[in-house]
């Protein structure tokens, strides 16, 4: 009977033992097939945290009310030659998206880097709107827990942060105006909340615009934010914000 082992090309050893280069070259086989394997398995993963981690098409997609239906319409008929784009935002390479300040000595908070961002920021400055996609890791919750001593586990199912939006004035003005949020998600590790701020100052009178982010329970606007992203300053250029068919579609109210 032939076996296991048995290869035309090597004659049989006198032993039951399989010859020394045959073990070797089953060896290199199991190596390499392991060898491969492990390295689809870890693109697959990368793949996965890619798209199973990003922001939905339904978060990105600009929201839309009646009161916006008509001003884009008003904005169609506009007779303007030099109109400003419907939408806008400032190029990322401008401004981090990403909260980066470090340990804060006044409020011994060991600092909030990289604990929000900022996944889509939409500017309306014919609606007077803005609109962005607020992102935190679950593990952000772990350090609101820590930095405020709360002593339970906070629920990702719950609104933990007052978001709201700080517009610095040319004249030195400041305005809060407070965030709507009109979606939310959790997806895989994060968080997501789409939120929309209304009634915004003309741009034209705005030095600098920031997402203010501060813990729910202790919002006092008087003192410095738990995190801070600017999403707008009159020193950089704006760049059109391109309005997708579905966001054209909602805009206009299409329900073809």
């Amino acid at each position: 009977m032939a076996g296991f082992f048995d290869d035309p090309d090597f004659p049989e050893e006198e032993n039951d033992s399989p010859p020394a280069h045959i073990i070797w070259r089953i060896l290199g086989k199991t190596v390499k097939y392991a060898f491969w394997a492990v390295i689809i398995l870890i693109n697959g993963l990368i793949f996965w945290r890619l798209f199973s981690s990003g922001t939905s098409a339904s978060m990105k997609k600009l929201d839309t009310d009646e009161q916006l239906r008509q001003i884009y319409a008003s904005y169609l008929s506009a007779s303007a030659e030099d109109v400003t784009p419907f939408a806008v935002y400032q190029s990322e390479n401008t401004r981090r998206n990403i909260t980066d300040e470090r340990e804060d000595k006044e409020t011994g908070f060991p600092g909030n880097y990289g604990y929000f961002s900022l996944e889509k920021e939409i500017i309306m400055p014919y609606a007077r709107r803005v609109q962005v996609v607020f992102r935190y890791n679950k593990s952000t919750l772990a350090a609101l827990e820590r930095d405020w001593g709360l002593g339970i586990t906070p629920d990702p199912e719950l609104d933990w942060y007052d978001v709201s939006l700080r517009i610095v004035k040319n004249d030195g003005e400041t305005v809060r105006i407070p965030s709507l949020c009109v979606q939310s998600e959790i997806k895989n590790r994060y968080c997501y909340r789409k939120l929309v701020f209304k009634e915004i100052p003309d741009l034209d009178d705005v030095d600098e615009m920031y997402v203010d982010i501060y813990f729910v329970d202790a919002a006092d606007y008087s003192s410095k934010p738990y995190g801070t992203l600017c999403i707008y300053d009159s020193e950089y250029k704006l760049r059109e914000y391109k309005l997708t068919k579905a966001d054209l579609k909602a805009l206009k109210g299409s329900s073809d």
